[in-house]
């Protein structure tokens, strides 16, 4: 209620422009048609109000009894169908016909034949309309139907002449129309509602739109003018100031004409469509498309078939035009998705290539940690075999100097032995010297020497073993026979020859020293060794 109240406000103020300024509304034209639009959407609310008085009627209709009373209730109810819908209005019309000739009132069947004329008028069938109203006796008849009497017969010719645009024939109906016009006027009280609807309606059909708009604003600036005849007068206007090239002042009193109609729930209306056919001319396809077809579903509401015609006419252009308009947003979203998915294609491959690459990167940097750690790890062990080979140097330095030293005081002894002719005696000396003895010697020097430079080798061996295999007793100054073997792998001597040449033993009886301890290990013969070398000399701790 409160919203209709507002609009009520806002068409009030719309009338108060148009009184004061007859050619144009003091608004803008896109604000207008943001109000048009606004009452397009709440025009349901008009229609409920409409139906509730034809219910009303309805009610009263069924209730009354007398013929009398019910032909005023069905011509109430005509005259709210004639501009709703055609359907119903001819039906009360003709209802108000047998009526009246029950009732033998002559006013009444004239009045009632006027209604059935107005609805085959509004429907384009001009023809039957001609059959109809010249049937109708005026004698003795009120003055008002006189009045719609002539001015039905005005409508009639004005209208065929709008349709018949052959130039002879449509200036012999509008000469037509202006006669009853004229009789019509005759009847009318000067300067009243319809004389001033009738002296504009003639103006126009005749082409003197200057005088007829002076006589449609007088008209508007009237308060006694209701809603149905404001929407038919601003239409008018509308229309002569289209045909005069005044394309705001057309489209300004077209909103008012549709707005004006929903107001009073008309649907027996052309604002509507005529605007839509000027909003097209001017580009604005949506708006113009919504209008034109709201028209058409008002158009078949009021089933009037020439008004279905008419909105045919321009319908399909109209959506013609908006298809276009569609498909040409279509193409272009389509050519948008295109080249979005086209970018997410080649995104999606550099994203693919750029993770190859960093997949190659990463394995590359693996490769290249992992070769930097063996790199470190031989020269580590390169450091630690460096060390090695220092610390055995200076020991072969001194076992050697030692050893000449031993090999002087022999050659020594000999010499003297000799120079005495002591030869037993130097046989003895000889028998004396004891080479095992001298053997023993090195190889406890190699065991002190070997395990200085890797003091945990004997723990770390033992380790290797179950408890029970583990070695026992004084053990940590001194090396098993079997742990020379693998002392000297762990030093580099891998081959069996040399270390056989070494400990002064057999091939045979190495490879079996070696098989039997690898037997006794607690890890597999193939990691034996591999175990041994990860024994951590003093250098690389």
């Amino acid at each position: 209620m409160c919203t209709l109240m507002r609009k009520e406000l806002v068409i009030i103020f719309l009338l108060i422009a148009g009184c004061l300024n007859s050619s144009a509304s003091s608004l803008p034209l896109d604000k207008m048609l943001a109000q048009l639009d606004d009452f397009l959407e709440h025009k349901d609310q008009y229609v409920e109000q409409k139906e509730k008085k034809i219910a009303e009627w309805r009610q009263q209709l069924g209730e009354v009894v007398s013929n009398e009373r019910r032909y005023e209730a069905c011509i109430h109810l005509f005259n709210e169908y004639k501009s709703y819908k055609y359907d119903s209005a001819y039906v009360y019309a003709n209802k108000c016909l047998s009526l009246a000739q029950s009732l033998d009132n002559r006013g009444y069947v004239a009045e009632a034949k006027g209604g059935i004329v107005f609805c085959l008028l509004s429907s384009g069938l001009f023809k039957e309309a001609f059959d109809v109203i010249s049937k109708i006796d005026i004698t003795d008849v009120p003055l008002s139907v006189q009045v719609s009497y002539y001015s039905l017969y005005s409508r009639l010719y004005y209208d065929i002449a709008d349709y018949n645009h052959e130039a002879p024939f449509q200036n012999e109906y509008v000469q037509k129309g202006s006669v009853y016009t004229d009789s019509l006027l005759v009847l009318l009280p000067k300067q009243s509602l319809k004389w001033w609807y009738a002296i504009g309606q003639k103006q126009m059909k005749e082409r003197h739109y200057d005088a007829s708009i002076h006589s449609f604003s007088t008209l508007l600036q009237r308060t006694d003018v209701d809603m149905h005849m404001e929407a038919i007068i601003s239409s008018s206007m509308g229309w002569m100031y289209y045909e005069r090239g005044d394309m705001d002042r057309a489209m300004t009193f077209l909103i008012r004409a549709a707005i004006s109609d929903i107001r009073s729930a008309t649907k027996e209306t052309t604002a509507l469509r005529v605007l839509a056919g000027l909003l097209y001319e001017h580009g604005d396809i949506n708006r113009a498309n919504n209008y034109i077809r709201l028209a058409l579903e008002d158009a078949n509401f009021y089933n009037a078939r020439h008004r279905k015609i008419e909105v045919g006419s321009i319908l399909p252009i109209i959506e013609q035009d908006r298809f276009n308009i569609v498909q040409k947003q279509r193409n272009v979203l389509i050519g948008f998705v295109s080249l979005v998915s086209l970018l997410f294609i080649l995104l999606l491959i550099a994203t693919l290539v750029i993770y190859k690459q960093v997949k190659k990167l990463r394995s590359a940097r693996r490769i290249i940690e992992e070769r930097n750690l063996q790199l470190q790890q031989t020269n580590d062990l390169l450091s630690e075999a460096n060390n090695i080979k220092d610390e055995y140097i200076g020991y072969s330095f001194y076992l050697n100097s030692e050893y000449i030293d031993k090999m002087e005081s022999v050659y020594k002894m000999i010499g003297r032995k000799i120079a005495a002719r002591q030869y037993d005696d130097l046989r003895i000396s000889f028998k004396e010297s004891d080479l095992n003895k001298e053997r023993d010697n090195m190889y406890a020097s190699f065991d002190e020497t070997f395990l200085k430079l890797f003091p945990g080798f004997i723990s770390s061996y033992n380790k290797l073993f179950p408890v029970e295999e583990r070695l026992k007793g004084d053990h940590e100054r001194s090396l098993t026979p079997e742990m020379r073997i693998f002392a000297l792998i762990r030093l580099g001597i891998c081959e069996t020859e040399r270390i056989a040449k070494f400990l002064n033993y057999s091939v045979h009886t190495i490879n079996t020293y070696k098989t039997r301890v690898k037997n006794k290990s607690l890890v597999s013969n193939e990691q034996f060794e591999a175990k041994i070398m990860e024994i951590a000399s003093v250098m690389s701790k």
